[in-house]
């Protein structure tokens, strides 16, 4: 449960980021320029949190 916690969270947080970069785009920019902004930024982070490792200590 902590892994989807923690995904979840990074996703969260990517959303953010993608809300940010948003102005950054250029103006002649399609619609599925702003779909792929958003898969990265909120896609990337969330599986990327899932699939590490624990730290083992």
């Amino acid at each position: 449960m902590q892994k989807i916690t923690k995904a979840i969270a990074a996703a969260a947080g990517g959303a953010a980021t993608g809300t940010l970069g948003i102005p950054l785009m250029p103006e002649d920019t399609p619609w599925y320029g702003y779909l792929i902004l958003y898969a990265i930024t909120i896609g990337l982070p969330a599986v990327l949190t899932y699939l590490a490792p624990k730290n083992a200590q």
